[in-house]
């Protein structure tokens, strides 16, 4: 039997349905798309097949016409053997659940009663693509995979290369073995010709396929970041809005800025959100009650401490209360001669027409007040998607979405780093620096009640959890990923302290950006040892992610040098595993893990670390919401064992050499390090080491006690050391 990659490279079962109108007429074209050109009144639709390398190829349509239509349907389907493979369902949006489904999902559509009261329907896509509501027909934006589950780590992506013109629907039929790419072109004029394309990729991994489906996505962009790994910062730091949301006061801000200092956590970022100002889209009208120094005066006290102030802008939102919608009604959205509810925030919003010249002048000088005025370099850009709520002016949703994007970049210029969030992915991607990859955190974990009513943008840790663990091949590849923030006060805050323990792990493993909201000087003993943990924020190579059971994830990953293994399970069950035997050099008969476990479960220092032999084949037990990390001990010849120091143990070593005629080891410590009261401890392998020798951290004499023989089962050494 041919392949799915076989078949749809041939188009040997390819359909199209197109609708369009010219002149008041309607015409429906429902006829098989094979390599001869279809034609119709007044148009003519054709595909073309061209390789794209080892196991790759693009398709390309060509619609053209000799006079102005109308679009309102573009669907091509396949039949394809899909029984046995699982799909990637990527959201609407990046606040959208995200995940991997089968023949057993079923997406259903937002809960009626609940899309009246709360209005959450306007933030999906729930009010113009018609969700299947059927066990086994999913829809992904953008961009899936059919992964045969057959066979390990097969995969056969599909991602489009036209987000510019509409966003590309895929939808997986499963009890019809028949895959759907629909294009949402509604709106969209053409009078001459228009292009669509996309990428199919069949490889091992998910992480190889992303990279080549990045140098074709981003290869036609004119504003293409071509290399997100070095030329976007991994950044950490701090934002408002979890600790006090639109309350947030100047006086607020500037203690957790002296909290920050006098703690010494080396953060980067400091970032004020939604709360500064008199009302949604007056951005330059600051409330001078909560921040009587101006927005400049805090961006000034946010560099004296060395940090890069940021600030939070939706700048296609306006408020129902703001001075603009009232003065400039004329800059307002319309639809039907109406002014569009874009939203339920803040009681309900607006949303500004980005093709009115008025609205671009305005927008641009907000940006150049914070930039330029106010010294703000990094902006987090909020709510992007309702700039495109109704397709306008011959454009689809996504067109409009693609245009918004552009302006954003226009008004920046390069001038400050750039966040996107509420906004569909593909539409920033290889155009803006940062990119949100997940709902919003919670300090919950989650929400019952929007759950069951198929809320797929609910603000849980759950649902960002999820999308930030399927969407881990974007970082680097397409756009320097934002998992949103970690919490690990326990102050105001219902996760418990496995689940604060695993939003901190996940977020270091596969965000660029790792942010937070606590207030540092609240924090616990055990808090500020888990957060100090995190400097120097990690930089991962993730080889795999694989999902081992239903909502449990094994991460397979690098970090200097070193090997690792980190288990995640989100679900509400138990779930037991064996490490594995064949990571980095390891040798089934030899293969050691060390582990540091969770400081937020571990008051006793002496249970808070040990050592797994992987070959004893002794089963693991991952509880739910738990995360568990190893660290693979994979080459005798380095001496070291472990450390408690950071969360990736080892990732503290910056170098570690050894001085045999001396006897003497010499540990330089990674920055920036955080300043930390507790002594820290690494081991290292005694029978690595010279005799009687001399450790020095920093140059510094530290302690040394030789552990029990039996404590890792082979000899070694504790070395306890302070941060200067």
């Amino acid at each position: 039997m041919p392949s799915v990659y076989d078949l749809l490279r041939d188009h040997t079962s390819a359909h199209l349905s197109l609708r369009y109108s010219m002149q008041n007429q309607t015409f429906l074209v429902d006829e098989p798309l094979n390599s001869k050109p279809i034609q119709a009144a007044h148009l003519s639709f054709a595909r073309s097949v061209m390789a794209a390398g080892p196991n790759a190829f693009k398709i390309k349509y060509i619609l053209k016409t000799d006079k102005r239509i109308r679009l309102h349907q573009l669907d091509v389907a396949f039949q394809l053997p899909i029984q046995d493979h699982a799909m990637m369902a990527e959201g609407f949006q990046c606040w959208s659940h995200t995940h991997e489904a089968d023949a057993r999902t079923t997406l259903a559509p937002i809960s009626r009663p609940v899309a009246w009261i709360t209005k959450f329907d306007l933030q999906g896509d729930y009010n113009f693509f018609k969700y299947p509501d059927r066990e086994g027909v999913i829809q992904a934006v953008g961009y899936t995979y059919l992964r045969d589950t057959r066979v390990s780590d097969a995969f056969v992506f599909l991602g489009s290369l036209a987000e510019h013109n509409g966003y590309t629907y895929w939808v997986v039929d499963y009890p019809a073995n028949k895959l759907t790419l629909q294009k949402d072109i509604l709106g969209k004029t053409v009078a001459d010709e228009l292009v669509m394309e996309w990428l199919v990729v069949r490889g091992p991994t998910e992480r190889e396929i992303w990279q080549r489906y990045a140098s074709f996505y981003l290869a036609p962009s004119a504003l293409t970041i071509k290399d997100y790994a070095k030329q976007v910062p991994d950044m950490t730091g701090w934002t408002s809005w979890y600790q006090w949301y639109e309350a947030v006061t100047e006086k607020d801000v500037l203690a957790c800025l002296d909290g920050f200092v006098a703690h010494g956590y080396p953060i980067d970022l400091f970032q004020i959100d939604d709360g500064f100002e008199k009302a949604i889209g007056d951005w330059l009208l600051v409330d001078e009650v909560k921040f009587p120094r101006g927005m400049g005066y805090v961006a000034g006290r946010i560099k004296e401490a060395g940090m890069t102030p940021g600030l939070w802008l939706a700048p296609f939102a306006v408020g129902l209360d703001s001075a603009l919608n009232k003065e400039h009604p004329d800059w307002l959205l319309l639809e039907n001669g109406e002014p569009v509810l874009a939203g339920p925030n803040w009681g309900g919003f607006r949303s500004l027409d980005i093709y009115h010249p008025e609205v671009q002048a305005y927008l641009q000088q907000v940006f150049d007040t914070v930039i330029d005025d106010w010294g703000y370099s990094f902006l987090k850009l909020d709510f992007l998607f309702c700039a495109a709520m109704v397709p306008r002016n011959g454009k689809s949703r996504g067109e409009i979405l693609w245009d918004a994007v552009s302006l954003v970049h226009d008004w920046t210029r390069g001038r400050a780093r750039v966040l996107a969030s509420g906004v569909t992915l593909p539409s920033v991607w290889g155009r803006l620096d940062y990119a949100r990859v997940s709902s919003d955190a919670a300090p919950w974990w989650d929400h019952t009640v929007l759950r069951l009513a198929n809320v797929r943008e609910r603000v849980a840790t759950y649902n960002a959890l999820v999308s930030t663990l399927n969407r881990w091949p974007m970082n680097n590849a397409v756009i320097a990923s934002d998992p949103d923030v970690f919490f690990i006060r326990s102050v105001s805050c219902k996760l418990t302290p496995a689940e604060r323990h695993t939003l901190v792990t996940v977020n270091h493993l596969l965000g660029k950006l790792t942010l937070m909201s606590d207030n540092v000087a609240l924090y616990t003993p055990q808090e500020h040892a888990l957060y100090a943990s995190t400097f120097p924020k990690p930089v991962v190579n993730v080889q795999s992610m694989r999902r081992i059971a239903p909502h449990v994830y094994q991460l397979i990953y690098t970090s200097r040098h070193r090997h690792y293994v980190t288990y995640t399970n989100v679900s509400p069950l138990p779930y037991r595993f064996h490490l594995p035997l064949d990571l980095g050099n390891a040798q089934e008969t030899t293969a050691v893990y060390f582990e540091l476990a969770n400081v937020l479960d571990n008051a006793n220092a002496t249970s808070l670390y040990a050592w797994h032999h992987a070959h004893a084949r002794i089963p693991l037990h991952l509880r739910p919401h738990t995360t568990r990390t190893f660290l693979l001990l994979d080459d005798k010849n380095d001496i070291f064992a472990g450390s408690t120091a950071h969360l990736l143990p080892g990732n503290e070593i910056a170098a570690l050499d050894i001085d045999r005629k001396m006897a003497t080891v010499h540990i330089k410590l990674a920055t920036p390090m955080a300043r930390h009261s507790k002594d820290r401890t690494l081991f290292l392998r005694a029978d690595a080491l010279p005799k009687d020798p001399t450790i020095l951290v920093q140059d510094q004499e530290a302690q040394m006690d030789a552990l029990p023989a039996d404590r890792a089962g082979f000899a070694v050494l504790k070395v306890t050391f302070n941060t200067p």
